[in-house]
């Protein structure tokens, strides 16, 4: 079988050989990071990137350590913190407070998501700063997004200078 030379804003011109690992939904192609992933949990994500396994972020990977657990998302910490929707919701209003309010029409479950991932980056890595941001382990991703739900998400982005 031949290689597969991919052209898309994703993934700029990348050529994948038949043993590499990717699929494709609708138009888009997404790499398979399963083959990188060694917690199980992990779950394709959009890009190359973003496919990232909790055991291959080392602040990440610490704090998995100390629970001797096989995944991030196993960790107490992690369920108590970031999919409690109480522990979301003060949060929520920690964030209305330093920031302003929001748009209304933005769903709950959305912003709540966002403030999931917020809560995750404190979690493992303190305080970033403002524009600092840090790819999350796509199996914190998709547990996330398994407990906040939408029709569609927007993905890991570099912040705008």
């Amino acid at each position: 079988m031949a290689a597969v030379t991919l052209y898309n804003f994703q993934t700029r011109g990348i050529q994948l050989q038949p043993e590499d690992n990717y699929c494709c939904v609708g138009n888009n192609f997404h790499f398979i990071s399963l083959f990188r992933c060694s917690c199980g949990y992990c779950q394709p994500m959009p890009t190359e990137e973003e496919s990232v396994c909790c055991h291959h972020i080392q602040a990440v990977d610490n704090k998995r350590e100390d629970e001797v657990i096989n995944c991030i998302t196993e960790h107490e910490g992690f369920a108590v913190n970031c999919l409690n929707r109480h522990v979301i919701e003060v949060h929520f209003y920690t964030f209305l407070q330093q920031e302003g309010p929001i748009d209304d029409n933005i769903p709950m479950h959305e912003t709540y998501r966002y403030i999931a991932y917020r809560v995750f980056a404190r979690w493992i890595w303190h305080r970033l700063g403002k524009k600092q941001r840090r790819v999350l382990p796509a199996c914190v991703v998709s547990k996330i997004r398994e407990t906040f739900p939408s029709q569609e998400y927007t993905g890991f982005k570099y912040p705008t200078v």
